[in-house]
């Protein structure tokens, strides 16, 4: 048995390595081409999944504002007040329009096709808790702005109504509004773009339901929304012509 340190020569080194080899430039390069394929591979997963993320969030807010919009124009609706007859009369040359008619408009803007409806309600809301109630003039209608594209505004005031002016301090009830359309039908089904319940065109009549269709989001990724309410209280005269 040999005890002690012992001493490696060149040779001896030479003879111990002399079976292994290093790696090449080629071989190293290679293998970099490899990991980074790789690591692209796992990093462009990981994007994918962090951007599902944000469009999911993204669609879930507009989804969650789509039905908060249509909410409130649905418990508006349900609460609408109408002026039926005998008390109603039709407007003559002299008369000043019905304070509770209802009054649907059509406007395009960016080449969409954006409704403008007013009516009256009892669905008034109030800023406080002492705040008076009555019937109130509602108008939705939009605006367009800079950051949020055409934004959808609720108007609510009390008699006596003033004339109506878009306001900074009403309510937006939608962003990134792409279309907003409303749909008419008559006591008989038939279907209007518009309405005005003091026009001899709609026998001095208001609608007996009213669809709505709200597109929310870009051209790119948008997301539609539809339903219809049939309004409790309407006024039907039959018009000879």
């Amino acid at each position: 048995m040999i005890s002690g340190p012992i001493a490696f020569t060149q040779s001896n080194w030479q003879s111990r390595f002399a079976g292994c080899k290093g790696f090449t430039l080629l071989e190293i390069l290679v293998a970099m081409f490899i990991l980074t394929i790789v690591m692209g591979l796992v990093f462009g997963s990981f994007n994918g999944v962090f951007s599902n993320a944000d469009q999911l969030n993204a669609s879930g807010d507009q989804f969650e504002m789509a039905d908060a919009c249509l909410s409130r124009i649905i418990s508006d609706l349900e609460a609408i007040h109408v002026l039926n007859v005998p008390r109603y009369k039709p407007p003559d040359m002299d008369s000043e329009p019905d304070i509770f008619r209802i009054v649907g408009s059509n406007e395009t803007m960016g080449g969409n096709t954006f409704a403008k409806l007013r009516f009256t309600s009892l669905a008034h809301l109030a800023p406080g808790k002492d705040a008076d109630n009555g019937i109130a003039e509602i108008v939705y209608y939009v605006q367009p702005s800079d950051s949020d594209g055409v934004r959808l505004f609720r108007s609510d005031q009390l008699y006596p109504y003033p004339e109506f002016e878009p306001k900074e301090t009403d309510p937006v009830m939608c962003e990134q509004l792409l279309s907003f359309k409303l749909t008419y039908f008559d006591k008989e089904g038939r279907e209007f773009e518009d309405w005005n319940s003091e026009d001899d065109d709609y026998d001095y009549s208001t609608p007996r339901a009213i669809r709505i269709e709200l597109k929310l989001g870009s051209e790119e990724n948008s997301y539609e929304f539809r339903t219809a309410v049939t309004l409790p209280a309407f006024r039907s005269i039959s018009h000879e012509r």
